[in-house]
């Protein structure tokens, strides 16, 4: 298969990983991480100029998302929802980047790094 080919098949990949509606979302499906452990690496590994792109783009959609979302409150998910909810659940983890702090950094804030969940 050819380089041009081989893009085109993970195109479409990423496309369908998300509900039609949330296709243009696909470039953000690193994102889409679970569990919150994996969330908080991506947002402390990523640089404030990545968040601001990812929340940007991500939050003008958001009430849309949660109203295609609750479609699934009562049953199972299927697996492109379920990596929209989990988008949802990323913008929310670096909101108050945004928002608040306007730096990657929060302050007066332990590293959030260093809790080690149990097993």
């Amino acid at each position: 298969m050819s380089l041009v080919g081989e893009a085109d098949r993970l195109c479409a990949m990423a496309e369908s990983a998300l509900p039609e509606a949330f296709a243009d979302l696909a470039p953000w499906l690193d994102w889409a991480l679970e569990p919150e452990r994996a969330r908080t690496e991506k947002r402390e590994a990523s640089s404030m100029d990545e968040i601001r792109a990812f929340y940007d783009a991500v939050l003008p959609r958001l009430d849309e998302m949660i109203r295609h979302l609750e479609d699934f409150r009562d049953g199972d998910m299927p697996a492109p929802a379920h990596r929209l909810y989990l988008l949802t659940l990323s913008l929310v983890e670096v909101a108050n980047l945004v928002e608040l702090y306007k730096r990657r950094e929060a302050v007066e804030a332990c590293d959030p790094l260093r809790y080690v969940p149990r097993r």
